[in-house]
């Protein structure tokens, strides 16, 4: 069972009047699909699309995919204040800025915070709901759902529970912003497992164990609450095979095709095309990109005509005002390099797309591309960089990565960059336009290796056996620590134990 706040797929009314089902964006949302349909179970989310209702049986729930299905869909609904507050709110105001150093506020709001407590437990009633083998392993997804194994253990103590943090998780000393960190912290510690991306977010997680909860750390398990909760990292990959397949199709060269004439990229005097593909997140570093793209073609202007950029945005939490400021920010940016560098506003060498591209699409742009840019200031793995490589079978293109993502401490052959350093980012994208033939490959095929070599159904089964081999209970434990709830958080004491 997978459960997650994002639906694999949403339903959507066309003009017309008939209902589409659209697959979720986000490279989480496409490395869980891949583990489902192969396999099955049942997946519980929120509901989210404007015709999700319609297409459900009695119990909320639908067989996906839509072409070839191969497990079960149960939506949970919200209300639109409920969103707001768990969602929009407590989720991505307090919890999202906290845990990436982007310079962004985090905003905690005692409303938000009960509202989110609620919603877990939405989810947990759910999960009981659809249980029938409390032995079935649970598969929970990311800092929306960090109470929910509490709650649920609360309904049912025997389930066994597994939780993939999969954003970066912040140093004791910025965790402190938030009000109820001990909660958050018992709440994930009612794991039998608790994974993140990189060992820096687990060593962190354990320093705020230490310094915020009593419990006792022995090297990878926590002991708290009459639990024993093992604490790993465990990067996650892509759907190396499937992306590898589609690649391989023999209409993917007609998909090229049609995609380079969309992109107005079939002009003769375009000889480089650099790509982008990011949600319109604040954390993506977006507007440095853009900057580097500026200075590089200010600085180089033999390029200008020569070098395009598509930028794929995928509009995302729009009603946060910081989204909708970086939204309109990237806007007027890409407007004006393409006025500066080109012939207006919308003719110039940036090509913005704000809209998702299916998979078929996604990896023609990937194989069109000289080089594809990674550069958030601060992600917890991000799959675009391991995307774009396993699409590149030809071992061609070049990958410029941030390293300030967890990809950057696997993907070491990428051009590393930092995304705050505009001179030496648009340096890196210079080097990659330039790069011979043979560095190219000799790169691609060392990136290739590492993608392939961790793909997401290994990260699925190194998990999955991991919760196998969770550490039992510790009876030597007296359950003291406290427990989660929507107050202001039980009083704690520092443990005086060994650190």
């Amino acid at each position: 069972m997978v459960v997650s706040n994002r639906e694999p797929y949403l339903h959507r009314r066309r003009p017309d009047g008939s209902i589409a089902a659209v697959p979720t964006t986000g490279g989480v949302a496409v490395a869980l699909g891949a583990l489902m349909r192969d396999r099955g179970g049942t997946w519980i989310a929120h509901g989210a699309g404007d015709a999700d209702r319609d297409v459900v049986d009695a119990n909320d729930r639908i067989q996906v995919p839509p072409d070839s299905p191969a497990y079960t869909l149960r939506r949970i609904w919200l209300t639109p204040e409920e969103e707001q507050r768990y969602y929009n709110g407590f989720a991505n105001e307090g919890l999202w800025p906290l845990c990436h150093i982007a310079h962004v506020r985090p905003v905690f709001r005692s409303e938000d915070w009960e509202e989110y407590c609620r919603i877990n437990g939405r989810f947990a009633e759910a999960i009981v709901q659809e249980l029938g083998d409390p032995g079935t392993p649970i598969f929970i997804q990311d800092y929306h759902l960090a109470l929910t194994a509490a709650l649920l253990r609360e309904r049912n103590p025997l389930v066994r529970t597994a939780l993939f943090w999969h954003i970066p998780w912040p140093h004791p000393d910025r965790l402190r912003m938030c009000p109820w960190r001990q909660e958050i912290m018992r709440g994930l510690l009612a794991n039998d497992l608790l994974a993140f991306q990189l060992e820096r977010d687990r060593r962190n997680f354990l320093l705020g164990v230490r310094d915020e909860l009593v419990a006792r750390v022995d090297r990878d398990v926590v002991r708290m609450d009459g639990r024993a909760t093992r604490v790993a990292a465990q990067p996650i990959g892509v759907d190396f095979d499937r992306i590898q397949k589609v690649a391989a199709d023999e209409s993917q060269m007609r998909e090229t095709e049609r995609l380079r004439r969309e992109l107005r990229l079939d002009d003769p005097e375009i000889t480089t095309i650099g790509v982008g593909v990011d949600r319109l997140d604040y954390t993506k570093g977006i507007p440095e990109r853009l900057e580097a793209i500026d200075r590089l073609l200010t600085t180089r202007s033999d390029l200008r005509g020569h070098l395009v950029f598509v930028q794929v945005g995928v509009p995302s939490r729009s009603k946060i005002e910081s989204y909708a400021a970086i939204e309109k920010q990237i806007d007027e940016q890409v407007a004006a390099i393409n006025s500066t560098h080109g012939n207006g506003p919308a003719d110039g060498p940036i090509r913005y797309r704000k809209s998702a591209l299916k998979i078929r699409k996604l990896v023609a742009l990937y194989r069109l591309a000289d080089f594809c840019v990674v550069s958030s200031l601060h992600d917890g793995m991000n799959l675009v960089a391991k995307e774009f490589v396993a699409a590149r079978d030809d071992r061609d293109g070049v990958l410029v990565l941030s390293e300030m993502t967890g990809a950057a401490q696997e993907l070491t052959d990428a051009l590393i960059i930092n995304p705050y350093h505009i001179d030496g980012f648009a340096a890196a994208i210079e080097r990659a336009i330039a790069m011979p033939a043979d560095e190219r490959a000799a790169r691609m095929r060392s990136l290739r290796r590492a993608v392939a070599g961790h793909d997401v159904f290994l990260w699925a089964s190194d998990i999955l056996e991991r919760l196998d081999h969770a550490a039992p209970k510790d009876p030597f434990d007296d359950g003291s620590a406290g427990s989660v709830g929507a107050g202001a958080g039980a009083p704690f004491r520092r443990t005086d134990g060994p650190r």
